[in-house]
C-alpha cells in the first residue's frame, strides 16, 4: 500500500475516513496519491440508516460503492424470498457491475447498520480509466478479481440454500 505524506493528504477534497477508505478498498488500492486524488474528485460521501438500500436489484446500474464505515447485505431475490449473497462492511466494494457496462444491478444492498458510503458515478469513473491507463489498467485488473470471488460467493450461497 502506498503511503502519503502529509501535504497530501490535506489536498483531499473527501473526509479522512472516506480517503482511507478509497486508499484500503480492493479496487484502488494500486494506485498512486496522484490517481488517488483523481478519483476522490468523483466521490459523494452518502449516509444510510438500517433497512435502508444502498442498491434495489434490477435498477439501472449508475454507480459504485466504497463502504466507509457501518455494515451492509448483498441479496438476491429469489421465488423462496431474499437469499444473502454475503456482508459488505468498510473499504468494500458495491455495485461493481456499473463498471461493466451492467444495464442493472443484479442483487440489492441494504444497510443493516447507520453507513457511510463513498458513492462515485460509473460513467466519470469509466472516463478516468479510459483518460488514463494508469488509473484504468489496476482498477480493471482489481475489478476482475472483485468479480470473480463474489461471483464464486454467490454461487456457494446458492448451492447451500438448496
Amino acid at each position: 500500500m502506498a503511503t502519503y505524506a502529509a501535504t497530501t493528504m490535506e489536498t483531499w477534497a473527501i473526509s479522512n475516513q472516506a480517503r482511507e477508505a478509497l486508499v484500503r478498498s480492493e479496487l484502488f488500492r494500486d494506485l498512486g496519491a496522484e490517481q488517488l486524488q483523481e478519483v476522490a474528485a468523483l466521490v459523494e460521501e452518502i449516509e444510510l440508516q438500517p433497512d435502508e438500500q444502498m442498491i434495489a436489484e434490477g435498477d439501472a446500474a449508475k454507480y459504485l460503492y466504497i463502504v466507509i464505515e457501518g455494515r451492509g447485505v448483498a441479496q438476491l431475490d429469489m421465488y423462496r424470498g431474499w437469499l444473502s449473497l454475503g456482508l459488505i462492511g468498510p473499504n468494500d466494494v458495491a455495485g461493481w457491475s456499473s463498471l461493466m457496462n451492467s444495464q442493472v444491478y443484479p442483487a440489492a444492498v441494504k444497510a443493516l447498520t447507520p453507513m457511510r458510503i463513498a458513492r462515485i458515478e460509473a460513467k466519470g469513473l469509466t472516463l478516468l480509466m479510459n483518460l488514463d491507463s494508469s488509473i484504468g489498467y489496476p482498477v480493471t485488473r482489481r475489478l476482475a478479481n472483485v468479480f470473480c470471488r463474489q461471483y464464486h460467493a454467490a454461487l456457494e450461497a446458492f448451492k447451500t440454500s438448496s
